[in-house]
């Protein structure tokens, strides 16, 4: 079974990004995939963001592993992020950039992943 790790908003995001990105790993699964969501803890600094909030008022997806662990913020998150990565030894890694702010953390993480998956 190949392992697929999509990096991304996820729930408890709500909005076309989650929900899409919660509709690919539904379908990975049934490509028989392990596939694991892992999304932000803070995606973005409200001041940032114009609407009311963020987060969606829904129930979570019993079907998905979904994972809150990326701060966008703060690089000593995505430094362990990517060892957390490492760790899964995923077969595929996915990640959906959508505006430049998120860029240094997404970045970050594809390197240190990058990085190890030469090692191997």
């Amino acid at each position: 079974m190949r392992k697929v790790i999509i990096i991304g908003s996820a729930y408890p995001y709500r909005g076309g990004l989650a929900t899409f990105k919660e509709q690919l790993a539904r379908v990975l699964q049934t490509e028989d995939r392990e596939v694991e969501i892992f999304t932000f803890t803070l995606q973005y600094p409200s001041i940032l963001f114009p609407g009311k909030t963020q987060l969606s008022d829904e129930q979570a997806p019993n079907d998905l592993k979904i994972t809150r662990a990326v701060n966008s913020i703060n690089p000593l998150n995505w430094l362990s992020v990517g060892k957390k990565i490492k760790k899964l030894k995923p077969d595929l890694v996915i990640f959906k950039f959508w505006i430049p702010f998120i860029s240094p953390c997404f970045g970050t993480i594809a390197r240190i992943i990058k990085k190890i998956n030469t090692q191997k």
